[in-house]
């Protein structure tokens, strides 16, 4: 039989009566607990744990931490997984570059109702003002949405992934 012991010590020991004698705390054939009192007051207590394994084989090392191996560990085979595969960007850059597009369609079409000059440089009685905005406010707010919707996939995406990494799925 294979016994491991652990003690921990009772920082406090003056709020806790103490006694002279070991007692034992839960006994079962795996797992024995006793408290060891001291005399005297200043003596912190001592609490050791035993734990006791029947038919216990030795321990086995992975084949892929014995020396000379070639084969990665397993979070190592994930990485490699992962460099192999496309890259996509995070969730959140879908989300921001959503935001932004939007915010920019939306202000387009302000500046025209205003007649702002577009970022200072096209005034509102160029021909190519309507044209500029125009694009601006009809393709911004698709593709705003465009951008929304693809964060929501890649945010689902990851949650997904990591639900299967914690063994939920």
């Amino acid at each position: 039989m294979h016994m491991q012991s652990l003690s921990i010590t009772n920082s406090h020991p003056h709020r806790l009566p103490l006694s002279t004698f070991t007692k034992p705390l839960k006994s079962s054939p795996l797992f024995t607990a006793k408290i060891h009192q001291k005399t005297h007051q200043n003596f912190p207590r001592k609490l050791t744990v035993f734990a006791v394994k029947e038919d216990e084989e030795p321990q086995s090392t992975p084949s892929w931490a014995k020396p000379g191996s070639e084969e990665p560990p397993p979070w190592a085979r994930n990485e490699a997984q992962q460099a192999s595969s496309s890259i996509e960007l995070p969730f959140f850059v879908y989300l921001l570059a959503s935001a932004i597009t939007a915010i920019a369609a939306i202000g387009s079409v302000f500046e025209y109702v205003n007649q702002k000059p577009v970022f200072g440089l096209l005034n509102s009685d160029s021909v190519f003002y309507a044209p500029v905005l125009g694009f601006f406010a009809f393709t911004g707010l698709p593709t705003a949405a465009y951008l929304w919707f693809k964060s929501v996939q890649v945010a689902n995406k990851e949650a997904e992934e990591q639900d299967r990494r914690d063994g939920y799925r």
